[in-house]
């Protein structure tokens, strides 16, 4: 799970995302704090994302038209033979929207929310 470790620093961007656990509510040095169902908190070592906490998170093609329409407006673009084109607005409404934006889901850290249904009924 190296490439796991390695993107372990990106974890701090979804906080309030869903878990397996849970909602993400935050870390601190080593350590993600998640609220679970019945509104408790639990204490998760970092290096057990991937394993024993998974993220919820959505990839880029599952976007409505109207949260496509609404990251268009907000920088977002296509070009070629340049690529993507993103401004800071855009990039922070895909992490409200918990976009996948480091191949989380690829490297098992995480699991495309379209594949489990509700996260919240989890």
């Amino acid at each position: 799970m190296k490439q796991a470790a390695s993107l372990q620093k990106w974890v701090h961007l979804y906080i309030g995302c869903q878990t397996n656990k849970g909602q993400l509510l935050g870390l601190m040095e080593n350590r993600m704090f998640i609220r679970s169902s019945d509104y408790g908190t639990a204490e998760y070592p970092k290096d057990v994302l991937g394993n024993t906490v998974v993220l919820y998170l959505r990839k880029i093609g599952d976007m409505t038209a109207q949260e496509s329409k609404e990251l268009i407006d907000k920088g977002f673009s296509i070009g070629r033979p340049s690529g993507y084109s993103f401004s800071n607005d855009a990039v922070l409404y895909l992490l409200s929207l918990f976009v996948d934006l480091f191949g989380m889901i690829n490297a098992g850290v995480a699991r495309d929310i379209k594949t489990i249904g509700d996260p919240a009924s989890e």
